[in-house]
């Protein structure tokens, strides 16, 4: 039995130098409890959550603990994830479980994951208590030896923060105790650890240890210290802020030239942790600034950073981009975790809508896509005013189709707990299960995770890119955002990851990310100084994205249904209200984006136009006088009253579609654009370049919706799986490979030129004229050149008339099988001979008959065309990319 809080920290506090008392601090803007917060059923967001569940729910939960176990002494039934991350053998084992743990502290609505998380907690507190004096972690004290010597070592405080973070959160979502308490002998363990190292070695010997990454220690003992307010916890945060990092940015200066993104950023929480818990001014100027910096100076239209994990000279982003090694190296997932916390600390002290427009930027374009999800979660979604129906959760269904076919079902838990989890092959032959000998490494030049990569790279990223172990399901997730043209996201320098196999620090960061989707979508703040029949709060509606919220302090249910792909480019939002009796008055304010068309906007209450943002009177609504706020770009929109059930905000936003020039000052890159749609970034579709023609000043002109109508796919007769596609700017015939880049591939527009426009055909005739137009290549249609070999030409600027004699037509002979009526075509090639005043057709080289099916391809959701002097592509949003090939900016020349 653990003893009261007061009593395990004695022995901390005997250490302690008294202070002064900190200042006070009052958090202005809060968000909801995860569990008030849900999004709707069939939203690509709540698909993420879910594929992210299944994955959770897979995981056997002793392999979780095999580790931690093994470090103490303890049995430790299970298989080891060998080659990852949390091999035995590897020295950051134990950073999964942090993020697994704040994760399931987020969930603990799902019965299954809070059993788990349970039993997660009282498994971890008996390995505390056999490593006795609050120690808990995977691996020995010995790391800790190694780092206060200087010696090679990873990074053993990184880890600690994550263990520490995840049990802390179950304290602050699920009220254990248990849990607070461990992380309190945790910190009374290291307290007396650090002290002893100023004691014996002195603090710049300290500073020296703190360029070895330590995660975000400062964040999580600040936060302790805001539960406990022990001085000691207080004290122990602050020697882990980190002077040459800290004091530049009080400064008001750009320290991030040469420094690990991801190191830093976990840094920069723990100074907004800092100011959260004492007020500290200097160290909300840190946040800040260092936001302003990476946000103007250092930053992708994703609202990512980094390239190789560090960051480059100010606007200087450029080379990360243009140059193709580098652009396989960029934007690693876990920084763009870290942002998204940044700016939430930021908005909950503002209320600016800076940082919400950011927070909606960087989930959309920098985590949203960095999962590979099946193409059956991404589905087109339903129109506006259907979407509020009831839809089955097909993420839900389909994962637990996927798990089936991943996973070996019925395995048990020494704790007689059923999971699922796959057989894991050859774990003592691949490692041994024993601490392996060390590659040279710097242990402080923070980049450990190259030496992670090359000691524990699991069976490999190239060699599983078409192994169904990281085929499209749960647990497939990136540890790097590729800004290049031309590649897929797959074939970054680290590819997809694996369920079992990879358990990278971004394996930890999406666990926790894709848990809390809906953690940012509403947020509310309270009036201190209420006015007698005037408004109790504010609620803020920060994102478009289709949930509820239920607020039973105001006695209000909210239902938002929202879409940013209406009409017109135009993102739509509808907000229903159920009120019980006697709720009070509230301000709604519903953010009006930046990325709307100025002046364009319109707000509705209860069916009227809401002026200027003014009030309108409705039926059945007590609604306040009219306020000043405009409705303008960036700014939110207050709508003021008591809202009764049956009142209904509306709002039609215009999305801007505009092209970003890259952060990067130098004249020879201003050509180097990113196509935005609203908040998300527009990828092109291309296997290799970027080069458009076209004035990006006025985009909008230049972009139309994508259409299917014409889309056929053609599988050689008397082959089951033979397809006609494309390989770059070949066609051939081939086994038609697994998802959509390879079915989009062998997907064409059938168009018939027998009238004088091109138009795509609809039904198909004997004797037709018709050109075959690539799916992934808008304009580019199959020729056949001399010695009967097929690819891809542009047919833009070329005249009907001319087609033939440019070798672009065809002719096509229909049959019908009566057997199984199945359409099937022969395509011959049509050449003018000019001196004999004729025209011949030819087969094509390969031959015979092509069964008519339907197309195999799909776009990717929101996709449209961007049209160019020179050539046009497929854009579509980056992340609802899975595996196309794509450019994330484009070299825009002008038109001559």
């Amino acid at each position: 039995m653990r003893k009261s809080v007061l009593i395990n920290l004695s022995v901390f506090l005997i250490s302690v130098v008294s202070g002064a008392p900190a200042e006070s601090f009052s958090q202005d803007v809060i968000p909801f409890p995860p569990h008030d917060v849900r999004l709707e059923l069939a939203s690509l967001g709540a698909r993420a959550m879910a594929l992210n569940k299944d994955y959770m729910l897979s995981l056997d939960v002793d392999s979780l603990l095999l580790t931690f176990r093994r470090n103490a002494g303890l049995p430790a039934p299970g298989d080891p994830f060998a080659g990852s991350w949390e091999d035995p053998a590897c020295e950051v084992r134990g950073q999964f479980m942090g993020h697994y743990l704040s994760a399931t502290a987020r969930l603990q609505d799902d019965a299954d994951i809070a059993s788990r998380s349970s039993f997660i907690i009282s498994e971890l507190e008996k390995v505390q208590d056999n490593l006795a004096g609050g120690y808990l972690s995977a691996f020995p004290t010995e790391h800790f030896d190694r780092l206060q010597n200087l010696q090679p070592v990873w990074a053993p405080y990184y880890v600690i923060h994550k263990i520490m973070a995840g049990l802390l959160d179950h304290h602050t979502f699920a009220h254990n105790q248990v849990a607070l308490q461990m992380v309190v002998d945790m910190a009374a363990y290291f307290g007396k650890r650090v002290d002893d190292t100023l004691h014996v070695n002195g603090t710049d010997h300290w500073h020296e240890m703190l360029n070895n990454e330590f995660g975000g220690m400062s964040e999580v003992l600040h936060n302790l210290y805001g539960i406990t307010k022990y001085k000691a916890h207080l004290r122990l945060a602050g020697l882990f802020v980190k002077p040459s990092f800290y004091e530049p940015l009080v400064a008001l200066q750009d320290p991030l030239p040469g420094l690990h993104a991801n190191t830093h950023l976990a840094q920069v929480n723990g100074f907004a942790a800092q100011y959260e818990v004492t007020g500290d001014k200097d160290a909300l100027t840190a946040v800040q600034h260092f936001f302003d910096v990476i946000t103007h100076h250092h930053s992708y239209a994703t609202g990512g950073s980094n390239d190789g994990e560090f960051w480059g000279p100010a606007d200087q982003v450029a080379d990360a981009v243009s140059e193709q090694q580098h652009a396989l190296e960029t934007e690693e997932t876990c920084t763009q975790y870290n942002m998204l916390k940044i700016a939430r600390y930021l908005f909950s002290w503002t209320g600016n809508v800076t940082y919400a427009d950011y927070y909606e930027r960087a989930i959309m374009n920098g985590l949203l896509g960095t999962q590979r999800m099946p193409a059956s979660d991404h589905r087109e979604n339903k129109s506006l005013e259907h979407q509020h129906q009831q839809h089955q959760h097909v993420a839900a269904a389909q994962g637990t189709d996927v798990v089936e076919t991943l996973l070996q079902l019925g395995s048990t838990t020494g704790n007689g707990m059923s999971v699922s989890r796959r057989h894991l092959q050859g774990t003592d032959d691949l490692i041994g299960g024993v601490e392996a000998a060390l590659s040279p490494l710097d242990a402080y030049s923070g980049n450990w995770r190259q030496a992670a990569f090359a000691q524990f790279r699991g069976l490999g990223a190239g060699q599983l890119q078409e192994e169904p172990e990281n085929a499209p399901g749960p647990g497939v997730v990136l540890y790097l955002l590729p800004m290049g043209a031309g590649q897929s996201k797959g074939q970054s320098s680290h590819g997809w990851g694996t369920p079992l196999h990879s358990f990278w620090c971004c394996y930890g960061s999406s666990v926790e990310s894709f848990a809390k989707l809906q953690d940012s979508v509403y947020f509310y703040r309270l009036y201190q100084d209420k006015q007698p029949g005037g408004p109790v709060a504010d609620l803020y509606i920060n994102q478009l994205v289709s949930s509820s919220l239920t607020w039973p302090e105001q006695g209000l249910t909210i239902n938002q249904t929202a879409t940013l792909r209406g009409p017109n480019n135009t993102a739509l939002t509808k907000i229903a209200f159920t009120a019980e009796a006697g709720s009070g008055m509230i301000v709604v304010q519903l953010r009006i984006p930046s990325w709307v068309s100025e002046g364009a906007s319109q707000v509705r209450l209860n069916g009227q136009t809401w002026r200027e943002c003014h009030q309108h009177q409705s039926a059945g609504s007590n609604l306040g006088s009219s306020v000043s706020t405009a409705l303008s770009a960036g700014s939110y929109c207050s709508i003021k009253g008591v809202f009764k059930t049956g009142d209904v905000i509306t709002a039609k936003l215009p999305m801007i579609i505009r092209a970003e020039t890259v952060q990067d000052k130098r004249p020879q890159f201003q050509s180097l654009k990113a196509v935005m749609a609203g908040p998300m970034l527009m990828a092109g579709l291309t296997d290799d370049t970027r080069k458009i023609t076209a004035n990006a000043s006025d985009l909008a002109s230049h972009v139309s919706e994508v259409s299917t109508e014409g889309f056929v796919s053609l599988r050689l007769q008397d082959s089951s799986d033979v397809y006609l596609q494309q390989m770059g700017t070949q066609v051939v015939a081939g086994t038609l490979q697994q998802g959509n880049a390879a079915a989009m591939a062998a997907t064409f527009r059938m168009l018939d030129i027998s009238a004088s426009e091109a138009r795509p055909v609809t039904q198909m005739s004997d004797g037709q004229q018709l050109v075959l137009e690539s799916m992934h290549l808008p304009g580019h249609v199959i020729v056949q050149d001399s010695q009967g070999q097929l690819s891809l030409q542009l047919m833009q600027h070329l005249q009907i008339e001319h087609l033939r004699s440019h070798g672009l037509a065809m002719q096509l002979s229909l049959s019908i099988a009566a057997d199984t009526n199945e359409a099937s075509i022969s395509l011959h090639m049509m050449h003018d001979n000019v001196t004999q005043n004729e025209v011949r057709t030819t087969k094509s080289t390969f031959g015979d008959d092509w069964v008519v099916e339907s197309f195999k391809g799909r776009y990717p959701e929101g996709s449209k065309a961007l049209h160019g002097q020179d050539r046009g592509y497929i854009i579509s949003p980056l992340g609802n990319i899975v595996d196309e090939k794509y450019t994330a900016y484009f070299d825009f020349q002008m038109p001559l």
